[in-house]
């Protein structure tokens, strides 16, 4: 293999691994971190590579596979004609260029187009039957969805029954409007609970919920525009189909339209870019689709998308106002965030008063100044950023934007790792971390506080009930039960659950601290090799690094944490509260050493947990994905779209209960 083809392999999988990691966020967690654009822009580099470099193609690589929305531990339905997803154009001369390939093999120089807008929703798939609604599943990973019939069923527009006995497959958009986004929102905010940050990240979060009446408390609403499974003959075209469903009382967009021509293309795009504020529903582009049945049927798809439809995708829309102040935020770990305070302005469908710079490096760049012009765009609709500075705008000796050398808040000077960018606050009694930190210390994974959230933890420190983390140890209950909403039984409830704290194990505390770098696993593998704290607290860099899994930012981390005087007086307050900070040292077994280990689905002998415990400690590893890095996926009911990728690969071997017990060597 030459060097160049080494290089080209080492960016093909750092790409895989970046877009699959975005796929999660954007379909299964419903928060994207990235824009639409930036999302492509990927996707596209990495076809690029693989197209140059056909040896590293695989058929598990995000370029030929559609994004997922299924949780393994749901009942998933599978489609009866497969969803794709559309590709995107950001100009319409790349339109133009989809389309000129569309028409190749027709006679004429322009074939009709249906133009819809983009719903920038949730997609769904209904199955009628008999004219009764039989389920409603997401789009899934394309060939499966979850089941989320009792959910759609609380939605108005969809209806239970039509007037078609024939089996049909119904699909389009699930959507919440602007004003309902508003009012949830205020809600919200209301009851001090987070914010959906947009309104398709809402309706993805609804459709899926547990409770169903919620649903219809959030008045979810659809647009339908295409189908499935179908046969009917006399339907000839997309506009014909649309009109179709809008008469079987689907509720289908009053806007599509038909274009003759790639004039009439333009003037429909350029249209709705201007005036999608005007409509109570977002939506972030144009869909193209030729607009005869025959020819998209004759045009198929590509590995996941139609060949007959574009999306044209709207540019992010551009606002000037001035920077009033910045501030800097800090974290539960420390990570001191600038913000720009911004004097309001109005863009893609929403006010927006402050926008993040993210670190020290983008205040540099953007060579910020107080009371600067700047332009403001919403990356991908989402995220308010600032895009550049207005220099002719600026005035005279205005002062530069300047990074502070200590915390805003307790004014302890802040470092920054070796080669990194962020600076850090290492004070741990610091009162800006302190609300977040105490929420990640009572957290599940950590000391598993039930009733301790965070609406409880912020009045709390509001009433001076609490003033950090060791002082929970020593609440007054006849206080907390004098707040608003707080009941004998709630009061006696959290008691309970502090009381039964002190029995947490030495790695769930030293999670609980909120080390930067030391999630619950590196906390389990960090206290097997140090079962005492004060082996941990004496502990030099060189000695962390000789721990399985801890590298060089890990072990940097640890050192400092317990080099720092605060960290150890909270450690020192917490031990004599009665939490354990000694453990067992575990010797392992090695019947699993060197494998690692998946699961998907329900275990009927195990929770997810424990069976992760019997492979640590029979010298194996867990990881979060199928890839070649895989050895065994151990399969339970209603397994999730982990099971067809791992089918894929050769070299995973798939396991059922009894086989994950027969490699343990264990009899059930």
């Amino acid at each position: 293999m030459t060097e160049e083809e080494k290089k080209a392999e080492k960016e093909i999988k750092k790409l895989r691994k970046l877009v699959a990691k975005h796929n999660q966020q954007y379909y299964l967690f419903a928060e994207p971190e990235i824009s639409d654009y930036e999302y492509d822009q990927l996707l596209k580099r990495l076809t690029e590579l693989e197209n140059t470099y056909p040896r590293f193609k695989s058929k598990n690589s995000p370029t030929a596979v559609v994004g997922s929305d299924i949780r393994d531990t749901t009942r998933v339905i599978d489609h009866k004609v497969r969803m794709y997803s559309l590709d995107n154009a950001y100009s319409l001369e790349e339109v133009r260029n989809f389309l000129n390939r569309a028409f190749k093999s027709s006679a004429e120089d322009f074939l009709p187009v249906n133009l819809e807008l983009k719903i920038d929703g949730f997609s769904i798939n209904l199955l009628y039957e008999g004219g009764v609604l039989q389920y409603a599943a997401t789009r899934g990973d394309g060939y499966k969805g979850e089941d989320v019939t009792n959910n759609v069923k609380k939605i108005a527009s969809i209806p239970q029954t039509i007037d078609y006995e024939d089996r049909i497959e119904v699909r389009g958009e699930i959507f919440l409007p602007i004003k309902e986004f508003s009012r949830i929102n205020r809600e919200k905010e209301e009851n001090n609970e987070k914010a959906f940050a947009n309104p398709r990240n809402a309706a993805a979060g609804t459709i899926k919920i547990k409770d169903s009446s919620l649903v219809a408390d959030r008045n979810l609403d659809s647009l339908l525009y295409a189908v499935g499974i179908f046969d009917n003959k006399e339907i000839k075209t997309q506009a014909e189909l649309l009109n179709f469903l809008s008469t079987l009382g689907f509720k289908v967009s009053p806007y599509n339209e038909v274009a003759q021509s790639f004039a009439e293309i333009e003037s429909y795009c350029k249209k709705w870019e201007t005036r999608r504020s005007e409509l109570d529903y977002e939506i972030d582009g144009v869909v193209i689709k030729i607009n005869d049945l025959s020819r998209q049927k004759s045009l198929g798809f590509t590995d996941k998308n139609p060949r007959w439809a574009v999306a044209y995708k709207f540019k992010a829309e551009e606002k000037s106002t001035d920077l009033l102040a910045v501030r800097f935020r800090v974290g539960r770990t420390g990570a001191v965030t600038p913000v720009a305070i911004l004097q309001p302005v109005y863009i893609s469908g929403s006010t927006v008063s402050r926008a993040t710079l993210h670190n020290e490096e983008e205040i540099a760049r953007l060579d910020l100044h107080y009371g600067d012009r700047v332009t403001l765009i919403k990356s991908g609709d989402i995220i308010p950023k600032i895009l550049r500075v207005e220099t002719d705008y600026r005035k005279q000796n205005a002062e530069r934007v300047l990074f502070p050398s200590s915390c805003p808040e307790c004014q302890t000077p802040l470092t920054k790792e070796r080669g990194g960018v962020i600076r850090y606050c290492n004070n741990i009694n610091c009162p800006a971390q302190i609300k977040r930190r105490i929420e990640h210390f009572a957290s599940r994974k950590a000391m598993d506080i039930e009733g301790l959230g965070e609406a409880l933890i912020a009045k709390l420190l509001e009433t001076g009930i609490i003033h950090k983390i060791e002082d929970i140890y020593h609440i007054d209950y006849q206080r907390v039960l004098s707040l608003e909403k707080q009941g004998e039984r709630s009061v006696y409830n959290l008691k309970q659950a502090i009381e039964n704290s002190l029995k947490q194990p030495f790695d769930r505390v030293l999670y609980a601290l909120g080390i930067r770098y030391v999630g619950d696993k590196t906390a389990k593998i960090v206290t097997e090799q140090f079962p005492d704290i004060e082996k941990l607290k004496k502990a030099e860099i060189e000695d962390y690094l000789e721990v399985e899994e801890v590298g060089e930012k890990i072990a940097q981390s640890l050192y400092d944490f317990f080099h720092n005087e605060e960290s150890l007086m909270t450690i020192k307050a917490l031990q004599e509260a009665g939490l354990s900070f000694t453990g067992e040292k575990k010797e392992k077994s090695d019947k699993l050493k060197g494998k690692s280990f998946l699961i998907t689905g329900t275990l009927s002998r195990y929770t997810r947990e424990e069976a992760h415990n019997l492979i640590e400690a029979n010298g194996g590893r867990t990881i979060s994905s199928v890839s070649r890095n895989l050895d065994f996926l151990i399969v339970g009911e209603n397994p999730g779209s982990k099971l067809k990728k791992a089918e894929g690969i050769p070299s995973v071997k798939i396991l059922n209960e009894d086989d994950f017990n027969d490699l343990l060597g264990l009899k059930i």
